[in-house]
C-alpha cells in the first residue's frame, strides 16, 4: 500500500476476482455491492473521522477503489497521525475483508 500523503487525494485500489462456481475458473469479481473503503488507527479498526465511504468499481473489472480527498486527510490526519501507521480497510465486513498498513507522511506544496 502506498503511503498516504496530507493535501493529495488518496485513491486505494483493490483488485477482487472469485473462483466460477461451474468451471473453476479465476474470474473478476464484478456487481459487489456494499464494499467500503475506510482509514483506521488500528487494523479492521472503525474510521478515523469520516475517512470511510462505499468504494466504487471500475467498469466490470472487478477493480474498486474509493478516492479520499487531500483535505479530508489532513483534518482527520494531521494532528494525532502525522508520521504514524494506519489501517486502509478494504471489504464488507463479511465476505471480503482485507487491510493494508499505509504511513502519514507530509507533503509540502510547492511555493
Amino acid at each position: 500500500m502506498d503511503d498516504i500523503y496530507l493535501d493529495n487525494d488518496f485513491e486505494p485500489e483493490y483488485t477482487v476476482t472469485r473462483k466460477n462456481a461451474s468451471t473453476g475458473a479465476v474470474e473478476a469479481a464484478t456487481g459487489l455491492t456494499s464494499i467500503t473503503v475506510r482509514i483506521s488507527a488500528t487494523d479492521g479498526g472503525a474510521a478515523i473521522g469520516a475517512l470511510t465511504g462505499a468504494a466504487s468499481e471500475r467498469g466490470t473489472l472487478g477493480i474498486y477503489y474509493k478516492i479520499f480527498d487531500g483535505d479530508a486527510l489532513r483534518t482527520a490526519l494531521a494532528t494525532a497521525y502525522l508520521g504514524a501507521r494506519v489501517w486502509v480497510v478494504f471489504g464488507d465486513g463479511t465476505n471480503v475483508l482485507t487491510s493494508d498498513p499505509a504511513t502519514v507522511r507530509e507533503r509540502r506544496r510547492a511555493a
